[in-house]
């Protein structure tokens, strides 16, 4: 179960982005080490999690530009 922590107000931009992957990285890893038991290799689990967020990013550019 992924147990993250509620977002603080009062931090800047570039201090979230490290809160955030502090808080995401843990799970980021319990999926990685998952995949390994069922026969996948760190570095494809890592890639097909790479190549979904560059995904999930690109639509939520796209929504972005179309909301414009």
């Amino acid at each position: 179960m992924i147990n993250l922590q509620s977002v603080r107000s009062d931090t800047t931009h570039d201090q979230r982005l490290l809160d955030c992957r502090a808080e995401v990285e843990p799970a980021l890893h319990e999926i990685i080490r998952e995949a390994q038991r069922k026969g996948w290799a760190p570095a494809e689990v890592a890639m097909a999690i790479a190549d979904a967020a560059d995904d999930y990013i690109l639509l939520l550019a796209n929504r972005k530009t179309i909301a414009h």
